[in-house]
């Protein structure tokens, strides 16, 4: 083969993968802009029972920022609405906030803990001994709150970190800390859905979100909300999976949304701008992915332009700024604390 032959053909085998690279872009591209401006099929759960009864969701974290929010949204759109929380004061004046907002919906709430799910030798030993007065969360309780009623909705959105500090090396945090943030984002939620399933299968077609977040993959300082939240993503392919196993894959649909920051949420008080939406408009953004089958999405499209241009680094370049936004975000942190 001559060098002539040589230089055609390799200038034509780099302009098919060339051509071939700005395809798959472009596809890309225009696959990410239709998934941000489509209109939300939410209303695919919003149907009543068999019996006439109207659609209920269950809102996890409503007490105040994107839950709250969400609990707003979810009743604009038809449905009443159950917030859950740990403070029962907080979480009666919300819901009378809401009764107040949306007087032709009906509201509950429900108290739960979610940073102290039961650990294993408890439940051993409630199962051992036939009691049920060791502490913990009681998930058939919250089973029988939600029985009868037409629950087509579940929102896991309760999440975070210890306030203080929120950020820390793994190596520094304690026992009790660890466990409960792994309790909060990841065992609870998981517990809730494994009980609330059957419920939901059995109101089809009904819709989990569950609310995970853009540091899932290897934030430093942030080890154990991180993991537990990726947990959650990764907990809900399965559940789709199990339901397709069994014909169901039509009942529930299973969505993950991925976030970033957002502001009017605790911890992070800060004006809204182009990459920080405010609870209420994340939380739209949020509900105009239902309906649309299962899946893993970024909830806010500015968000989604922000998880591209990451995937684009070298991943050395990444970790460089990674480590240099979470040390800027832990001094703003700690400089914010010592002006209270």
């Amino acid at each position: 083969m001559s060098g002539i032959t040589q230089t055609v053909l390799s200038s034509t085998i780099f302009n098919v993968i060339g051509v071939c690279t700005a395809a798959t872009i472009l596809v890309k591209f225009s696959s990410l802009i239709r998934k941000y401006t489509r209109s939300s099929k939410l209303y695919k759960f919003a149907h009543p029972s068999q019996t006439g009864d109207s659609p209920w969701a269950l809102v996890t974290g409503a007490s105040d920022g994107i839950g709250r929010t969400l609990a707003e949204e979810l009743a604009a759109n038809g449905f009443n609405v159950i917030i859950h929380g740990r403070n029962s004061n907080k979480l009666a004046k919300v819901s009378s906030e809401l009764q107040a907002a949306f007087p032709q919906r009906s509201f509950r709430f429900l108290v739960a803990d979610a940073n102290n799910v039961r650990c294993a030798n408890c439940v051993k030993a409630s199962q051992d001994d036939g009691s049920d007065k060791l502490a913990g969360v009681d998930f058939e309780a919250i089973k029988h709150e939600v029985e009868g009623l037409n629950l087509t909705v579940l929102i896991n959105n309760v999440g975070g970190n210890p306030v203080d500090p929120i950020f820390m090396p793994l190596k520094d945090k304690g026992e009790l800390k660890t466990t409960e943030n792994i309790s909060l984002n990841a065992l609870f939620p998981i517990h809730l859905t494994r009980t609330l399933l059957p419920n939901l299968i059995q109101n089809a077609p009904a819709l989990v979100i569950n609310i995970s977040t853009m540091t899932e993959d290897f934030l430093p300082l942030l080890a154990t909300y991180g993991a537990s939240k990726r947990f959650l993503l990764s907990i809900g392919n399965s559940i789709r999976l199990e339901l397709a196993m069994e014909g169901k894959e039509d009942d529930v649909e299973i969505l993950g949304v991925r976030t970033g920051r957002v502001t009017d949420v605790v911890g992070w008080k800060e004006p809204p701008t182009f990459f920080i939406p405010t609870a209420k408009r994340y939380a739209k953004a949020v509900l105009s992915h239902a309906g649309h089958g299962h899946g893993i999405v970024v909830g806010y499209w500015a968000h989604a332009l922000q998880d591209v241009m990451s995937l684009l680094m070298p991943s050395k370049v990444k970790d460089k700024v990674i480590i240099d936004i979470m040390r800027r975000t832990k001094e703003w942190d700690d400089k914010a604390k010592k002006q209270l």
